[in-house]
C-alpha cells in the first residue's frame, strides 16, 4: 500500500514537472491558486504577503494589460520596465518586495532623475499601468494613493497633428528616389501615402498581405498583433508596391514561404526592417528637404507619422465623408478622426489669408480712413 502511494506521488510530481516545463512554474502556481485548491493561500492577509519584484514583472509581461498593447507600446514599456528594475535592484537591494518600491516616496525619487517633463511623464504613465496591474492582481489594491507621485503632465509643446504640404511630399519623394536604397525608400513613402497605415504596420507587411484583385492589403492593427485587418490602398500606391515586390522577390515566387516574406527587409524578406530604420530614413529626408522650414523640422513637428495624417487630411480635402475616413484610418472612435476637421479648418484659414486681397490693410483700401 505504501509503495502504491509513493508511486502515485512520484507520478504526480513528474506530471507537475512537465506542466511547469511547458507553461512555467509561475503560471502553474497561479492556475492552482485560482482554482482555490489551496484555500489557505487565499486566507492570508494580502497586505502581509511578500511579492518579489521579479514575480510582479513575470506576471505583468504575461498579463492582458501588456499583451494587449500595440507592438511599439510593448517595446517602449519593456524598455521602461528594464530601467525601473535596474534602479530598484541598485537602490533597494536585489529583487526587493514590490511593496517596498511601490511607495510614493520611492516612486518620486525614481522619477526625479528624469530632467525633462516629457520623459518623466512617459515613465509615470508606464508605472501607472505596471502597478495598477500587479498591485491589483497580488493585493487587490489600486493606485489611488500613488496618483500624486505618478502624475502625468501633458507636454505643452505638443500641438495638433501635423501633415505635409503637397510640395513637401513631392520633394520627399524626389529625395527618396535619389537616396541610397532609393527604390525601397520611394516605395515606403508611397505606401504610407496610399494607405495611411502606421509605422509598425508597414514594417510587418508581408507579400501575402497584398491583394491586387481587391485593391487592399492586410495589416496587423493597433493592439492586435495576431489579428490582421483589411485596409484599402490607392491604385498608384498599389502599382508601385507590386512593382517593388516583383523586383525584389520574383525569383522566389515559386519557393515555399514566399507569401510570408516581409516586403521591406534587409535580409531577403526573412525579417522586417526595424521601426527605427524607417524613422531615421524619413527624418533624414525631412532634414534635407528645402521646402520644409527649420521650425517644421523640430521636435513634435513633421515626422513619419505625418504621412498618416497627410493621407487623412487630403481625403477630407477631396470631399470624402468623415465616417468613411474613420473606416479607412481604422479608428475605433469617430472623435479620433474628427481632429482632421480642425486641421482642415486651420488650413482653410491659412489659405484665405494668402489671398491677394487678404494682404491689403483696411487703411490702404479707404485711403487712411476707416468708416464703421
Amino acid at each position: 500500500m505504501y509503495d502504491e502511494e509513493m508511486e502515485g506521488f512520484i507520478e504526480l510530481e513528474e506530471s507537475i514537472q512537465l506542466l511547469a516545463e511547458k507553461h512555467g512554474p509561475f503560471q502553474v502556481r497561479m492556475a492552482l491558486t485560482k482554482k482555490e485548491w489551496f484555500p489557505e493561500l487565499r486566507k492570508k492577509d494580502p497586505e502581509s504577503r511578500i511579492v518579489l519584484l521579479s514575480e510582479a514583472v513575470e506576471h505583468y509581461l504575461n498579463s492582458d494589460a501588456y499583451l494587449g498593447l500595440a507592438y511599439t507600446s510593448q517595446s517602449t514599456y519593456k524598455y521602461e520596465l528594464n530601467l525601473f528594475v535596474e534602479y530598484c535592484n541598485t537602490n533597494k537591494g536585489h529583487d526587493p518586495n514590490i511593496r517596498d518600491v511601490a511607495s510614493s516616496a520611492s516612486l518620486t525619487q525614481y522619477l526625479s532623475s528624469a530632467k525633462k517633463q516629457n520623459t518623466r511623464s512617459k515613465k509615470a504613465a508606464f508605472l501607472r499601468t505596471f502597478l495598477r496591474e500587479t498591485l491589483g492582481h497580488f493585493f487587490e489594491d489600486g493606485i489611488d494613493r500613488l496618483k500624486t507621485a505618478l502624475k502625468v503632465k501633458p507636454d505643452k509643446k505638443r500641438g495638433q497633428p501635423r501633415a505635409f504640404e503637397k510640395q513637401q511630399i513631392e520633394e520627399l519623394l524626389m529625395l527618396a528616389r535619389l537616396s541610397r536604397d532609393g527604390h525601397r525608400n520611394f516605395t515606403i513613402i508611397w505606401t504610407f501615402l496610399g494607405t495611411g497605415i502606421r509605422l509598425n504596420e508597414l514594417c510587418r507587411l508581408q507579400v501575402g498581405d497584398i491583394n491586387p484583385a481587391l485593391q487592399d492589403i492586410m495589416v496587423c492593427g493597433k493592439g492586435n498583433k495576431d489579428c490582421k485587418q483589411t485596409t484599402k490602398i490607392t491604385k498608384s500606391a498599389l502599382e508601385i508596391l507590386c512593382s517593388y515586390v516583383h523586383f525584389r522577390y520574383s525569383k522566389l515566387a515559386d519557393k515555399p514561404g514566399y507569401k510570408d516574406l516581409y516586403v521591406f527587409s534587409d535580409d531577403k524578406g526573412v525579417s522586417p526592417l526595424s521601426d527605427s530604420t524607417i524613422q531615421k530614413m524619413i527624418t533624414n529626408l525631412i532634414a534635407e528637404a528645402e521646402t520644409i522650414s527649420k521650425e517644421d523640422k523640430g521636435t513634435y513637428q513633421l515626422s513619419v507619422h505625418s504621412l498618416r495624417h497627410s493621407f487623412a487630411l487630403y481625403l477630407l480635402e477631396s470631399g470624402v465623408n468623415i465616417c468613411k475616413i474613420k473606416d479607412l484610418m481604422r479608428h475605433q472612435w469617430l472623435s479620433s478622426t474628427e481632429v482632421y476637421l480642425e486641421m482642415f479648418s486651420h488650413m482653410l484659414v491659412e489659405a484665405i489669408n494668402k489671398h491677394p486681397l487678404g494682404q491689403l490693410k483696411v487703411s490702404e483700401v479707404y485711403g487712411g480712413a476707416v468708416y464703421v
